[in-house]
């Protein structure tokens, strides 16, 4: 009373106004609401009660066309006459020896098809030994027909005739297309023949991993499928069909399944079973009006109800909305393993609890309506009844919800709403200059958000009220300090993109960038330049697949970057099989040479990792040279920073002289490190305007090649007690991979193999020493040069002795072994190959004296 004593006249009369009006319109209102909800309550569950209905006949009468069709085809002629002819097929192959590699396959096929599968819908790992076939018969089906059946999972049946030559799969050809086409006319799952003594299944028409198995004793004696066996032995009369209902089926990965089955008589015999898998989606098409729920609205819908009070056909709500419907059974507590089993089947059936009233009063048999809580938990009118099936105890539901089944109710609440509102503005009109005050200040922030929209920065409200409306005001004022800190960000973010840019081009040719040079060229006055090429590359392809090259590839030029960008050394392209890489470019180093060679001897052992991880034999003929180069921005649209000069020609010349899995130096090179490696001389270059190139073949550190001879030295011991055979070995070898150079050797082989086995010694031996050695080696280097012997001849002769230290040495002949004999071979045929070069004079080929 204080309050309403504190109002005016007018006040006080429009609040009287407006009570008798609400008032009054309350009350007639929810009169009127009431009496119509009644009415559209008994509309929606006489429509409800008619669909079920409709649908029970439906449902129970393609069941009936189910049973009488499964006892035709158990009666008919043809039907008999294959399941005699499998019977006896299947019984010739349980003395068939099974070999090994069928086993493995059988098991190959299990574990990288079916358990994949399978683990997906069922949980706990899945155990070899509980599922494969043990039998003969079992094990020859299964290889034929799954195993080795060329057709992928789920067109297995495609395969008419397994070429086998047996008499099973002489019928098999031949009745083979006419159960496939029944089976698919009539959209079964599958289609079964069954000895009825042995519960074997003789035959299949999809060829899962039932195919073939006893039911009696097999993997799977306790599916559902054994048991309309057993039914069927129970009440084997003629003409007698057996159903049971959905279980989860591990053949078909899990996934629910019913059957149909009827005893196949031959004459007053029993010969076997036929079985059908149920086609759910019929019931589903009839359920479902074909996906179209004609008569059930936007919301409703018609489902079965098993005795567990599991579904029995598909939800419309997982068909039309699978991402609402999901998120409804997470509302209503269904487990997570549940909802993912759904999602990964794709269907509801003996997944979806229906545990309401309306699901139990059809189980129970009790016909009615009921408003009701559906299992989403949303609120439903639903009309229950049962079905009449015999072997099937399957309740109806057709069902809606009530915030569909009673929209006209709400429209009338609208209505009612409306009409209220209008009577408070008539009553209230006075609000229309409150509302103009209110507007004003509102207009005001529009205004400002039109200002920021055009690109202006600096824009700020000032209200100078005391309500809501300030701190809207203030709200707005705050947003738009948000957006200045993201300008910020975004100019931050320039700046890291500029960071990003540095590190694969030079700051100095950055910023020259971004002022908008054009063209870019520097010139370096000492830098190291690095050309590899791999070897080998292009005959993967005749042993291995496009990808499997590729991934090669890729890992060896990954693993070259890492190892690059250890030492500091820039990579520059990779062209086919060209690697380029340059040290002292982009960063200065005064040890840019040592930098360089240690990272072209890291290369050769990522090369040698690799080549043993994929069993491949790639190769590397790696050239380093030390100078002043060229380099410059190349391009607009996709730009590149390239190097070139007379540095880059002579590594480039130099990559084509070196032999595998080699490292050749200049000079320049050469004369930086040589107190820190060992080198030889090797055979100078002609480079066009400059003459001729001193070269240096680069071996190992000085302490690794002691490492190296003394590996060479001992697995030589071994080879002194063969000798002569040793010898004999090599020769054979020559003269096979080159014939030409037999002619070359004149004398009497076996003073000839003597004389190599001497010399090879004389060599082994003198690694100790290598300077004492060099002397004895440059002069059978001139020797060979006398006689003719070319670069190339000398790449012939490692591989024919490498060839014969493998068949010798076997298991000894280790990678460390075999690199260590290449190494020594490299450096012993780089000094004759030098010392032959060097002769003055040329002559004829003669007979080699080794």
């Amino acid at each position: 009373m204080v309050l309403i004593n504190r109002f005016s006249i007018k006040s006080k009369l429009m609040v009287l106004l407006l009570g008798v009006s609400l008032g009054s319109l309350l009350a007639g209102g929810i009169l009127s609401w009431l009496q119509f909800k009644r009415t559209v309550e008994s509309r929606v569950f006489q429509q409800l009660t008619s669909v079920r209905v409709s649908k029970s006949n439906q449902i129970e009468s393609y069941i009936q066309s189910l049973r009488n069709h499964v006892e035709t085809l158990s009666e008919d002629s043809m039907v008999i006459s294959a399941m005699v002819e499998f019977n006896s097929a299947y019984k010739e192959l349980e003395n068939q020896v099974i070999p090994n590699q069928w086993r493995q396959k059988i098991a190959a096929y299990y574990r990288q098809e079916f358990f994949p599968r399978l683990s997906k819908n069922i949980l706990g790992e899945q155990v070899l030994t509980n599922y494969r076939p043990t039998a003969q018969a079992e094990q020859y089906l299964q290889y034929h027909y799954i195993a080795n059946n060329s057709f992928p999972v789920g067109e297995k049946s495609k395969l008419i005739d397994a070429q086998d030559g047996s008499d099973y799969s002489k019928i098999h050809q031949k009745y083979h297309r006419q159960f496939r086409n029944i089976s698919h006319k009539f959209g079964y799952y599958d289609l079964f023949l069954i000895d009825f003594q042995t519960g074997e299944i003789v035959y299949s028409v999809e060829k899962e991993t039932d195919y073939g198995t006893s039911l009696e004793r097999g993997p799977y004696r306790r599916s559902n499928l054994a048991a309309i066996l057993s039914a069927v032995k129970d009440n084997p009369g003629k003409g007698f069909v057996q159903v049971v209902d959905f279980q989860p089926y591990s053949p078909s990965y899990a996934v629910p399944a019913a059957f149909f089955a009827a005893p196949i008589y031959n004459g007053p015999h029993i010969v076997g079973v036929l079985a059908v898998q149920f086609p759910v989606e019929k019931v589903n098409q009839i359920l479902t009006v074909e996906q179209n729920w004609d008569g059930l609205g936007k919301s409703g819908e018609v489902y079965l109800v098993g005795s567990d009070l599991l579904m029995r056909s598909a939800s419309r709500f997982l068909i039309e909305d699978p991402q609402g419907y999901e998120a409804k059974l997470n509302q209503s507590g269904l487990s997570d393993r549940t909802i993912a089993l759904i999602k990964q089947l794709n269907t509801s059936i003996l997944l979806q609890p229906v545990k309401t009233k309306a699901a139990r009063s059809a189980i129970a048999g009790v016909s009615g309506t009921v408003i009701v809580n559906d299992y989403r938990g949303v609120e439903v009118l639903s009309s229950h009844g049962k079905l009449k099936m015999q072997g099937l105890e399957w309740g109806i539901l057709a069902e809606i919800d009530s915030s569909e089944a009673f929209a006209p109710l709400h429209a009338l609440q609208t209505y009612f709403i409306i009409v209220t509102a209008i009577i408070i503005l008539l009553v209230i009109g006075f609000s229309t200059l409150v509302a103009q005050n209110f507007v004003k200040p509102i207009q005001t922030i529009i205004n400002a958000g039109e200002r920021v929209k055009q690109g202006e920065g600096d824009v700020e409200v000032k209200l100078e009220r005391k309500d809501e409306l300030e701190e809207l005001g203030q709200a707005f004022n705050s947003i738009m300090g948000d957006i200045r800190s993201q300008r910020e960000l975004v100019h931050q973010q320039k700046l890291d993109n500029n960071a990003l840019l540095l590190n694969f081009l030079p700051d100095t040719v950055v910023a020259r960038i971004k002022q908008g040079e054009q063209q870019i060229i520097d010139y370096v006055p000492q830098a190291t330049v690095l050309f590899a090429r791999i070897v080998g590359l292009s005959q993967l392809s005749a042993h291995k697949q496009n990808r499997e090259i590729l991934v090669i590839f890729s890992q060896l030029i990954n693993a070259f970057d890492e190892s690059a960008e250890q030492y500091g050394v820039s990579k520059q392209s990779t062209v086919g099989d060209n690697y380029v890489a340059v040290c002292g470019l982009s960063r200065a180093y005064l040890d840019h040479s040592e930098r360089t060679v240690k990272f072209a001897m890291e290369m050769l052992e990522v090369l040698d990792t690799i080549n043993q991880e994929y069993q491949v034999d790639l190769g590397l003929r790696i050239a380093i040279h030390s100078g002043p180069l060229i380099a410059g921005i190349i391009g607009h649209q996709k730009f590149a920073y390239q190097i070139w000069g007379e540095t880059v020609d002579i590594t480039a010349n130099l990559s084509t002289k070196v032999g595998v899995n080699s490292i050749l130096v200049t000079q320049t090179v050469h004369d930086l490190i040589s107190d820190q490696y060992l080198f030889v001389k090797y055979p100078s270059m002609e480079v066009g305007g400059m003459g001729e190139l001193p070269i240096w073949m680069l071996l190992k550190t000085i302490g690794r090649f002691s490492r190296q001879v003394e590996l060479v030295q001992t697995s030589f011991i071994n080879l002194l007690s063969q000798g002569e055979s040793t010898a004999k070995l090599f020769y054979e070898r020559l003269f096979e991979i080159a014939p030409e150079v037999r002619a070359l050797f004149k004398e009497n082989m076996v003073v000839q193999q003597r004389k190599f086995m001497a010399t090879l010694q004389v060599a082994v031996n003198g690694l100790s020493d290598v300077e004492k050695i060099l002397p004895v080696v440059q002069e059978l280097g001139r020797k060979h040069g006398h006689y003719g012997i070319t670069h190339e001849q000398y790449e012939i002769l490692a591989e024919a002795l490498i060839w014969t230290l493998e068949q010798k040495l076997g298991e000894n002949f280790t990678p460390e072994v075999k690199a260590a004999w290449i190494s020594a071979y490299n450096l012993l045929t780089a000094v004759m190959k030098e010392a032959a070069t060097s002769t003055t004079k040329e002559t004829q080929p003669v007979a080699v004296e080794s």
